[in-house]
């Protein structure tokens, strides 16, 4: 069992104003996140199921892999210059990741088969959902967390 820590980013979002989220993804050609451009919070419009990016993929493990995540602030995204925190969850590929409040790897995705075959590979998409009622009240300005995806081959 191989096991590859591939990258980490930090996806900022911003209550209220709309902003740009940097590419940052140290890859291993075997997975690459590309974030979305923009990730904006609303205290007044909700905040349910919004792209987060995309997460691609290459295996050339014939028996699967499972694709592990963790988030180094627990689920919660983090204002930088206040204390205010808003929790969120994950989905990958329409799924529900477990919750990342305990800072550990948690299993995003398991597949048992040979999937996102060399070249191609395959690619997944990555949407988070804060509730309103966690960000009404929170000060204005951007806000992040950093993930660590981990691929290992089966």
């Amino acid at each position: 069992m191989r096991s590859y820590y591939l990258f980490k980013w930090v996806a900022p979002a911003t209550l209220g104003l709309s902003m740009l989220c940097p590419a940052a993804a140290l890859a291993l050609e075997i997975i690459d996140y590309t974030p979305s451009t923009t990730f904006t919070l609303s205290s007044s419009v909700g905040n349910l199921n919004q792209d987060f990016g995309t997460v691609h993929i290459q295996s050339d493990s014939a028996t699967g892999w499972v694709l592990l995540v963790r988030s180094t602030q627990g689920g919660k995204l983090y204002q930088g210059t206040h204390s205010s925190a808003v929790p969120y969850s994950l989905t990958v590929d329409g799924l529900q990741v477990s919750s990342l409040a305990g800072g550990g790897d948690v299993t995003a995705l398991t597949v048992s088969s040979l999937t996102c075959s060399p070249p191609s590979g395959c690619t997944l998409p990555v949407r988070a959902t804060a509730l309103t009622s966690d960000v009404a009240g929170k000060p204005a300005g951007p806000y992040s967390d950093t993930l660590v995806f981990t691929l290992i081959n089966q």
